[in-house]
């Protein structure tokens, strides 16, 4: 078979294999799951199966640690005239 099919056919499998709309959907929920999507994605084909994944899982780890270590926080205030609170970001009055 030419070098050319075969380039084709894996070509082909390549682009099935990347979801566009899960990739944006990752890009606007959470930035740091779709740098893992990335980077499983490209080290598998770039490096194998064994180690795109060993990259994606250490990178998993790493955010994980990362988001223990420095979780969200908010300043909370109280809504006027009733018993709520709520992150004053969101409510600046």
């Amino acid at each position: 078979m030419p070098m050319s099919v075969l380039a084709a056919i894996v070509i082909v499998f390549v682009m099935s294999m990347f979801d566009y709309n899960e990739a944006i959907y990752l890009f606007k929920v959470h930035k740091f799951d779709f740098s893992v999507w990335i980077v499983a994605f490209l080290g598998t084909l770039f490096l194998g199966v064994e180690f795109g994944l060993a990259i994606a899982v250490a990178v998993s780890v790493i955010i994980v640690v990362y988001e223990s270590v420095y979780p969200h926080t908010a300043v909370l205030g109280r809504l006027p005239g009733t018993s709520l609170y709520r992150n004053i970001k969101q409510y600046p009055n």
